[in-house]
């Protein structure tokens, strides 16, 4: 978990810097993967930390009230915020290379900002029956019966099925419009490479989310609806076993690894932070830095589409 910790935090901190700069934040696309990677270093913080906590430390769930009522609600709030904001996301490439008009007045940073902004307010109201379900007797922080029966129905729809196919639905409506494009255009002028960079790292941001998430609320879920069931003490441990996997390490492998997503998959982005970081360093030991103009620089995956319909 430190290892997830140290990694997240490190890659999403990368991946402000590379949105915050000047050609990035007038991006609409860029605009919601920078506000996701803030929500990113959030909820790792505030997911992990507490959980390292309790390794040499008594939980304060067992203890607070306050604590057992939000810390749920906390993580899951900021979980969701930074899985909706990846859904506009891929909802802002596929406007961007829709034929329609109307669709493609989607993608303005003015208008991202706003979205953004939406996403705060709204998703903790959307998630505050959390606190009414989480239940603290005893010293016991826990969802008793129908509370947890609901919450599991809840996570497997909201979390578990909704995100991945909104997000597969985009995704295969960009790579299709996308295709259409190139065909329109003959791929005159059109850096292939570019394309096929930013098609691979669109899917596998799907992929990775669709693996990362996808046990947690189905064992929620299973353990809830076999609750009460007599089971044997090897069944007890394969499910808690899977709920500490899909609750405690893939659930946070999502955000930390955004970054090395990017970086792996797509080679525009890789050259984009080697000249960031250049730049960055020899402004930090006082070298001349070249003009852009001079220097020959790739765009990141986030320009593609914008050069083609210029």
């Amino acid at each position: 978990m430190s290892t997830f910790l140290a990694f997240g935090v490190f890659g999403n901190l990368i991946n402000v810097y590379m949105f915050t700069r000047k050609d990035s934040l007038r991006n609409s696309c860029s605009l919601y993967l920078l506000a996701a990677s803030v929500i990113n270093i959030l909820s790792i913080i505030w997911g992990i930390c507490p959980s390292l906590y309790t390794l040499n430390n008594i939980d304060p769930a067992t203890y607070s009230f306050i604590y057992c009522k939000l810390r749920l609600y906390t993580i899951h709030t900021l979980l969701m915020i930074g899985r909706s904001l990846m859904v506009f996301a891929c909802f802002d490439r596929y406007a961007l290379c829709s034929r329609s008009i109307r669709l493609r007045s989607f993608c303005v940073p003015k208008l991202a900002i706003r979205l953004i902004i939406a996403h705060i307010f709204i998703w903790p109201l959307l998630t505050l029956h959390i606190v009414f379900l989480q239940n603290f007797i005893q010293n016991r922080c826990y969802m008793p019966g129908l509370n947890d029966v609901i919450y599991a129905f809840y996570s497997v729809i909201v979390a578990g099925i909704l995100p991945p196919l909104l997000m597969s639905i985009f995704s295969l409506l960009t790579m299709r419009y996308r295709l259409e494009l190139l065909v329109r255009l003959n791929a005159v002028g059109v850096n292939t490479k570019r394309d096929n960079a930013f098609m691979i790292m669109l899917v596998s941001q799907v992929i990775i989310y669709v693996i990362t998430t996808g046990l947690y609320p189905t064992m929620t879920l299973y353990r809830a609806v076999t609750d009460g069931q007599p089971k044997s003490s090897e069944r007890q441990q394969i499910e808690t076993f899977l709920t500490f996997i899909g609750g405690s390490l893939l659930i946070y492998l999502n955000p930390t690894s955004a970054f090395y997503i990017y970086f792996t998959v797509a080679k525009s982005f890789r050259k984009d932070c080697k000249f960031a970081f250049v730049r960055y360093y020899r402004r930090l030991v006082g070298q001349r830095v070249s003009p852009e103009s001079k220097v020959v620089q790739a765009h990141t995956v986030l320009h593609v589409i914008h050069d083609t319909h210029v």
